[in-house]
This record gives structure tokens, sequence and C-alpha cells, in this order.
């Protein structure tokens, strides 16, 4: 049976262009083109399609678009036609649940993406496309509906998972700085340790320090932590799998392409029972860390669809936080710990580099209608005498009167704690960056009153300094 499409596009050739090539599909009918906001609600109520196609509305914008359809239609799946330019936001659209392709569009994408089994929930929500089943260059081959029918009726496909009943609702929170310096690795570091420190219904909070500065993270040495084993460690076994599979499908995994380990990926079981294989553990703390690699050329390696698996696996375990310290870039690795996160902390220092960088940055996540409420900024450093006032960059940043902006002070504990790899939080006594830390801590994570309290660590004898413990 075929399923219908409606096109929603104020380009009038692409989409004319489009249901003519559409018209002998076996897969797909296209029941309708709507130019228009209003003229699209009116279809939707009208034709019922199944499937929409969601080119560029100059009126509106497609992510807003997209999540006032999908509350009125929770059953419809959605597919963005993107300019090669757009690209760059493909996380974002995957975190909303919608299918990319690329303009101009190929009727082989949409027939492909009709074959394919729909990711609906017992609650009817469409969960939206698992990675490698996005969008295809203009430059790679077409495949044939024909072949294609073929390699989806012998494959297994595994939907985006729901979190497993019993298991505490987890946190997923990304430390980003879009400057180098401003000191998001010991915040990240520090905000680690204080959920390590609390309790959830009598025990101690399961947390999780991912290092995804891929080829120069510090993680795991500003906690004196062997670097092995680590991320890449992981994708090893990754590959492993994924070759394994590709074999057992008849493919030369030598001769193939990106975009098809992209496709294997999306179908590869997703298991977080045995992960704790890759981690490092903080014994003091209990906390575990995901290092990156100690190689620096080990990081070339390291895919975006590898760094997709991680996360979603990462998403099923058993953490109740899950804590990502990223690089001061735009990679692939920073973009898709941006988008899975639930809360992302936005590090700088009050300088006017680094203000810059946060600024353009928060116009860029705005122009892509990322959720403003999720971002937390954090101003550290913060000296009592400063040329710009939090109330300035606040203003600046174009943030709403209600919004807090978090500030660590400049504290003398501070460049001790980074210099000794003892973390502030595991210090006795109270200190003005502490307690900032805490305070940002809590609005991350709120602790319900009475069923949680610091957990009681045992102590340990000072260990040497972060220069002994590199150098001897």
């Amino acid at each position: 049976m075929k399923k219908s499409l409606l096109i929603v596009d104020e380009d009038m050739d692409a989409a004319h262009l489009l249901r003519q090539q559409l018209s002998s599909s076996q897969w797909l009918e296209v029941c309708g083109h709507a130019a228009s906001v209003e003229e699209a609600w009116k279809m939707l109520q009208a034709c019922k399609p199944a499937m929409v196609l969601l080119g560029g509305l100059a009126e509106t914008e497609r992510g807003v678009l997209c999540q006032q359809f999908r509350l009125a239609f929770p059953h419809l799946s959605f597919i963005a036609a993107c300019v090669p330019q757009e690209l760059m936001w493909e996380p974002f659209f995957r975190n909303l649940g919608i299918w990319v392709v690329t303009k101009p569009v190929q009727p082989s994408q949409i027939e492909a993406l009709a074959m394919m089994p729909s990711a609906v929930s017992e609650s009817g929500i469409n969960r939206g496309p698992q990675y490698g089943e996005f969008h295809k260059s203009p430059m790679q081959s077409e495949v044939v509906p024909q072949q294609l029918q073929h390699t989806i009726a012998e494959t297994q496909f595994y939907p985006a998972r729901p979190v497993t009943a019993g298991l505490p609702s987890k946190r997923l929170i990304t430390v980003y700085g879009p400057k180098g310096g401003v000191g998001k690795t010991f915040l990240s570091r520090e905000l680690a340790i204080f959920f390590s420190m609390q309790k959830k219904e009598g025990r101690p909070l399961r947390v999780l320090a991912v290092d995804f500065n891929l080829d120069l993270g510090t993680f795991a040495t500003t906690l004196n932590l062997p670097r092995t084993p680590n991320i890449y460690t992981w994708v090893q076994d990754m590959d492993d799998q994924l070759q394994a599979m590709a074999q057992r499908q008849g493919r030369d995994p030598q001769t193939m392409r990106n975009d098809e380990w992209q496709e294997l990926a999306a179908v590869m079981p997703l298991t977080s029972h045995d992960i704790s294989k890759y981690m490092v553990r903080h014994d003091e703390t209990g906390l575990d860390v995901l290092t990156s690699p100690r190689d620096i050329r080990h990081s070339f390696e390291i895919k975006d669809y590898h760094l997709y698996l991680i996360l979603e696996t990462l998403k099923q375990s058993y953490y109740d936080v899950i804590l990502i310290d990223t690089a001061p870039d735009t990679t692939d690795a920073t973009i898709q710990a941006l988008f899975f996160a639930e809360q992302v902390v936005m590090v700088g220092n009050p300088v006017v580099d680094s203000i810059e960088n946060i600024q353009r940055l928060l116009k860029l996540l705005r122009e892509a209608e990322y959720p403003e409420e999720r971002i937390q900024v954090c101003m550290n450093r913060l000296q009592r005498k400063e040329m710009f006032t939090l109330e300035e960059i606040r203003a600046y940043f174009q943030l709403h009167p209600s919004k807090r902006i978090f500030s660590i002070p400049d504290d003398a504990e501070v460049k001790k704690s980074i210099n000794s790899g003892n973390p502030v939080m595991l210090q006795p006594g109270r200190a003005a960056a502490k307690d900032a830390i805490e305070t940002l801590g809590k609005a991350l994570l709120p602790i319900e009153p009475g069923k949680a309290e610091p957990a009681v660590r045992p102590k340990t004898k000072e260990r040497p300094s972060l220069f002994r413990w590199l150098w001897g």
C-alpha cells in the first residue's frame, strides 16, 4: 500500500518537479502541496498524509513548525529538505525526530524513507530517525528502490528506545565554552564531583564524566587518572561489530563508503550492559570517567556515527547523571553533545573575546530554534572589579531579565586545585568557589529536600602535585 506524502515548500518549481518524479512511484503518492503555513494546516486535516516533506517557508522556522505539527498530528513522519549549508544543523533536526534529506531532493531518498518501518512508541509518538538514515549527498550514487527493498527486508531495524522501566530518570549535561582557557574542564570536573557526592533514595548518584575533547582532552589528567581504556577503545570494538555485520551481509569492509557505515550503525544493536570496561574509576568519589584517546592520531579515526552510538548507548545506561566536557570548537562531537544534552552550561570569562564568542554561539543556536531554557550561562574567574558587570553581559547576550548568570569567583584555592589535581569540592571547609559551584550544581540537578544528602567520602592522604605526577 502506498504512503501518502504532503509537500510543504514555497519553492513551487521544486515541488512540481518532485511531484512529477514520484507520479510513478510504487511506494509513495503525493496527496498535495502547500506553499504556506495556513495552507499546510488545512491540507493536513483534509489529506491526512502519512509523511510530510518540509521545505523552506520564509514566514516561519522549520523546527517550530514541525513541533506544532507533531503536537497536532503525533502519528506523522517528518522529513526536512535542506540545502547543503543547513546540514550543520542535522543533529538538531535529528533530536526533534525529523528525517533530513539534501536538496535537490531525489525521489529514491523519499521512497527509501517510506519503506522503512515507523519508529512509533506505544504512546503513538514518532521517535524519529536513527543515525545514518538521514541525508545522502547529491554527489553520491542514487540507490534504486528495488535494491533497497531487498536490503530493508533482510535488515532488522532498531528504533530509538525509551529509557528502560525501573531505571531512575537521568540528566545529560554538556559543559561548553566557545573559547579555550576559560576553565571549562575545571568546572566539568567540579560539577561531576559534586553530583557524585549527592544521594538519591539512600544511595550515591551514579555519575559518568565524558571527555568529548577528542584530540586534546585533559579531564582524566585533572583527576590523576590513567587514559586507558578510553573512547577509542570503545570505537575499536564498535568497528569490529560493524565489520562483522558488513561481512554477514556479503559486503567488503575495505570498499564501503562512509554513508554505508552510517547505515550499518543505524541498525546496530545498542547494549549498555558491558560499557563499564571502557571507563576508569575515581576511587575517592566513585565517579566513572570515559576519557579521550591518549594518542591524538586516534581521534582522527572517530567518526560521527561512532559518537552517535556512544551517546545513544549512554542514554540507556544505568547512570543518573552523564556530564560531557567538550572542546572549544564546533566539530561534530561538540554539536552532538549540545543537541543530545538536556542542559548546557555555557562557560566563559568576563573578557571581550570570551563574551563575544558566547554571544555569537547564542545567536547561532537561536537561529536554529535551540531551546534556550536548556542553557545556563556561567562566568568563571570573576573578580570584584571587572570591566563588565553581569547585568551588562546579560544585556549583550540578550537574556531575559529573569535568566540568571552564574559566576565562579577568582579564588586562590582554584589555582592550587588545578595544579595539584585535588578537586575543590573534596577540600574541607568552605570556599567562595566551592559555594558557587554547589549553587550551579543544585540549579542543574535539583535534589528533593530530605531525600538527598552529601555522601560521606573516606579521607585520603594528600596526593603529589599534578606536575610531579606527570613528570615524576
